[in-house]
């Protein structure tokens, strides 16, 4: 399994930012709503800035801070911030895995409390978050 890491609705009100420990090139952001800039820092909580975007503001506004997104032009498909032991919610698909809700669909994480919910909305969430 690779492809784009997608971060879906199980990150939402959690983000445990372990992702963002594990990604080898920092393409996983928090949304600063006093900055209004989307930062990636070099390791969780360190406050070392590794890169910011500006946010678009309609696409930020319908879950702001309450989530973590992946820049996907930035995501190499490493693998490193899907893998079963680094999100402790299930939130993180690749691209080709991502679960649409439909029984024949791709399988869900087993921690995702989300099950049957169509997360395919996250791709496009991901790519209009990003204004620059």
């Amino acid at each position: 399994m690779s492809g784009l890491a997608i971060i879906t609705e199980a990150c939402i009100g959690v983000k445990d930012r372990a992702c963002v420990d594990v990604c080898p090139v920092q393409c996983i952001y928090e949304f600063d709503p006093a900055k209004n800039l989307l930062v990636s820092e070099d390791e969780a909580g360190s406050g070392d800035v590794a890169n910011t975007h500006v946010p678009n503001g309609e696409a930020i506004s319908i879950f702001g801070d309450s989530m973590l997104y992946v820049n996907l032009d930035e995501c190499t498909s490493c693998t490193a911030c899907y893998q079963p032991d680094v999100c402790p919610v299930g939130a993180i698909y690749s691209e080709e895995q991502l679960p649409d809700g439909s029984p024949q669909g791709p399988k869900y994480n087993s921690a995702d409390p989300n099950t049957g919910h169509d997360h395919t909305f996250f791709v496009k969430l991901s790519r209009d978050v990003f204004a620059d």
